[in-house]
């Protein structure tokens, strides 16, 4: 019985409420000091974006006000721009092929010579169409005169070096099918005494594909940019720094979403486990009170016993006996009964932990109350972000 009390004692001591008591405690402190440092922390990490942003958007303003733009910026896709990369790449490709087999009748190495000849011709044919479409053309829409100026001279200079580089490609086919030396000296006379004097189909053939690819590439290299000459700088740099700062502020509010979830999950836990352990105290307690009944019952089942052997043994002395009975043999006996003493020492009383349990508890419900509304403050902070100047954020 006494080995069963220590093992009672024992399971009441480990059930430890006080321990609980004090981690709700440390919880309700806690959660809400590391919501506050997490808040601090990203309202730093956000004030540098903000103020990013905010000169992103005063230069894109400024920009749109100044060249009298009402429009957003045209920016492709990755996918778009793959696509238009992949036409230059191809245009060369095709060009070099093509020139390549017009050029062979004149080079010594056969189709393999013309296609490294035509190479030279294809890059800097679409080369320069391409650099002269992304760089200098779209000056053309600009507001400012000087600019407009420089767009219209560029467009002139792109016509005139379409031309020329073309024509240069045919001479010198009609030029390296007959000369084996000198025939960039002959092409240069040619085309400063007779530009236009081509013999062959084939050369005029080779003339018409270079500038059809010219032109190709130099509208492909129009639409890698807005047309805008600037405009597509200036909003990406506007779209960069709002993705920045989306990212920050995402990732900030997913931390303290974490911080708070973290408290919540351990508040829960710690006011389950209190209702567990309020249960197996109360089993313990029920399971104690019924061992020690079940201890005085059993004292009270020996006595009895003991009394029924005595009157046997009683009732048989008394046939044999020639003298009386003693007067005491008509008195039951009693046992001496082992009285169970339970030191309580460091348990809790049942009433008082079920009103520390209901106070623990609502403690915890002013917690999550607590920690709902430090995270809405937290999120009105971060919003304040996006309504008041950055050297007041």
């Amino acid at each position: 019985m006494e080995n069963h009390l220590a093992g009672f004692r024992q399971r009441l001591i480990d059930l430890d409420f006080d321990a609980q008591f004090s981690n709700i405690k440390s919880a309700a402190l806690g959660g809400l000091s590391d919501l506050k440092q997490e808040l601090q922390t990203g309202v730093d990490d956000l004030h540098g974006l903000r103020r990013d942003l905010t000169a992103a958007e005063k230069w894109h303003t400024a920009f749109q006000t100044k060249h009298k733009l009402d429009r957003p910026a045209k920016i492709g896709s990755a996918r778009a721009s793959f696509f238009k990369w992949a036409l230059i790449v191809i245009l060369v490709l095709v060009e070099l092929v093509t020139n390549g087999e017009l050029l062979s009748k004149g080079s010594d190495l056969g189709l393999v010579g013309g296609i490294v000849e035509a190479l030279i011709f294809a890059v800097l044919n679409v080369g320069v169409a391409l650099m002269f479409g992304i760089f200098a053309i779209p000056y053309l829409t600009h507001r400012n005169f000087l600019l407009k100026l420089f767009g219209l001279i560029s467009l002139l200079a792109y016509f005139a070096c379409l031309i020329g580089i073309n024509l240069a490609l045919a001479h010198y086919r009609e030029v390296s099918g007959v000369l084996m030396e000198g025939a960039g000296e002959a092409v240069m006379q040619r085309l400063i005494n007779d530009p236009l004097g081509l013999q062959d189909f084939r050369s005029w053939l080779l003339f018409a594909l270079g500038v059809l690819f010219s032109i190709i590439a130099v509208i492909d290299g129009l639409m890698v940019h807005d047309p805008y000459p600037g405009y597509q700088k200036v909003d990406k740099a506007l779209r960069t720094a709002r993705d920045k700062y989306a990212e920050m502020r995402r990732a900030a509010i997913d931390e303290l979403g974490g911080v708070r979830k973290d408290y919540e999950e351990l508040l829960t836990t710690s006011r389950s486990d209190l209702s567990k352990q309020r249960v197996e105290h109360d089993a313990i307690v029920s399971h104690r009170s019924r061992m020690i009944s079940l201890f005085d019952d059993h004292q009270a089942q020996l006595e009895k016993a003991a009394n029924a052997l005595l009157r046997d043994y009683r009732d048989a002395n008394v046939a044999k006996r020639n003298t009386p009975a003693p007067a005491r043999w008509n008195e039951p006996h009693a046992i001496s009964r082992i009285t169970v003493s339970i030191s309580k020492e460091g348990e809790w009383n049942s009433a008082d932990l079920k009103t520390s349990i209901a106070e623990a508890q609502a403690e915890v419900d002013s917690i999550f109350i607590s920690l709902g509304k430090e995270f809405d403050a937290a999120m009105a902070k971060y919003r304040e972000l996006d309504s008041i100047a950055p050297d007041q954020a």
